[in-house]
């Protein structure tokens, strides 16, 4: 092993340490649980601080769910800002069950921002939220994931609860490197899990991390480490696939967008999905402005100069065709009135025409 530097820079921000030493250390033990848990789940709502956006979509999405079971309801933002705390109180004012705003610990709250790094920051709001749960249980919520059922979150629950799983998810985990060694792991969206069995290994251990396993050296996503050492019929996949509607890699490709000081192509059109919802969900946000708006945005599509482009009808149509009938789907739900559907389809009317989706003719 080489010498440990005795210091690293993460985001500008120097460390006494390397950042694997750094977690390492600093997530080596949970907090003292400070009451008995009340039986049912916490729902954890860990989201991105410059686009509250993405909150005011998750609490309208949430807030259609049944709730018989949830015993309360965290929201943890990589970044606190005014328009978040607005947000929160507007909410709980009307929410089912307690609502409140969580805020990551220093030093933690004021070198994440500066990381850029949307697994990072991710595996920190889940490790706080679990330290603060009140509950037996936990649930993880994507802020870009659209629940379609609105009897999804309880019925997770109390299969977990039930069936005395460790955890329980709707879908499998991206992975197939945990397939190749005969396990069947689950993604973290809508996962639900036991306190008890979180709380059973090192914080550091559910971040994502490189480790070795079966004599390998492999990265491991937000508690795969743990799934893995976990007895196989305490882990549950339970496809419910065709109850919500999900876009991975959203947060991590904005995350990447404003890492680079280079012009950005949008492969996979998540860019032009944080700016829809943006226009869309954004009652109280202000647009971000790191991020173009759709003006400039359709610039792209024909200006390979332009600060976000696009791939070629060739290369990328099929990706944007099922990224739109994706869209489609999602934006069909009850938290969506009509107007906002047809805004929707209006702003991407040039997309749907360069990328000859259904019923649009090419250009």
């Amino acid at each position: 092993m080489g010498r440990v530097p005795a210091t690293a820079i993460l985001g500008g921000v120097a460390l006494p340490v390397d950042p694997s030493v750094y977690w390492t250390l600093r997530l080596s033990r949970w907090r003292p649980i400070q009451a008995t848990p009340t039986a049912g789940y916490t729902l954890l709502v860990p989201v991105p601080g410059d686009i509250p956006a993405f909150l005011e979509l998750a609490l309208r999405v949430l807030a259609l769910q049944d709730a018989t079971e949830r015993v309360e309801t965290i929201v943890i933002p990589d970044r606190v800002t005014p328009t978040i705390e607005a947000i929160v109180e507007r909410a709980a004012a009307r929410w089912e069950g307690p609502l409140r705003l969580c805020t990551l610990p220093s030093p933690e709250r004021w070198f994440l921002p500066l990381m850029k790094s949307g697994s990072r920051n991710h595996g920190m709001q889940v490790v706080e939220g679990i330290n603060q749960s009140r509950a037996t249980h936990v649930c993880l919520h994507d802020a870009d994931l659209f629940l379609l059922d609105r009897t999804l979150l309880d019925a997770q629950y109390r299969r977990c609860r039930d069936e005395n799983l460790a955890c329980v998810s709707v879908s499998p985990a991206w992975d197939q490197w945990y397939r190749e060694h005969g396990l069947e792991l689950g993604a973290t969206w809508e996962m639900f899990a036991s306190n008890e069995w979180l709380r059973s290994f090192p914080p550091h251990r559910h971040i994502g991390h490189d480790a070795e396993l079966f004599g390998e050296r492999h990265t491991f996503d937000t508690t795969f480490y743990a799934q893995c050492l976990t007895a196989p019929q305490r882990v549950r996949v339970v496809d419910r696939e065709g109850d919500l509607v999900h876009f991975n890699y959203t947060i991590s490709t904005f995350r990447a967008y404003q890492r680079t000081k280079e012009a950005y192509e949008d492969r996979y059109f998540r860019l032009l999905l944080i700016r829809l919802f943006i226009d869309l969900f954004g009652e109280l946000s202000v647009a971000n402005p790191g991020l173009p708006d759709l003006s400039v945005l359709r610039l792209g599509l024909d200006d390979g100069s332009a600060s976000v482009t696009y791939p070629s009808e060739a290369v990328g149509g099929a990706d944007y065709r099922e990224f739109r009938a994706t869209l489609e789907r999602a934006l069909q739900g009850d938290y969506l009135d009509p107007a906002l559907r047809r805004a929707a389809a209006a702003a991407l009317e040039p997309f749907d025409a360069h990328y000859a989706y259904p019923g649009v003719p090419a250009v």
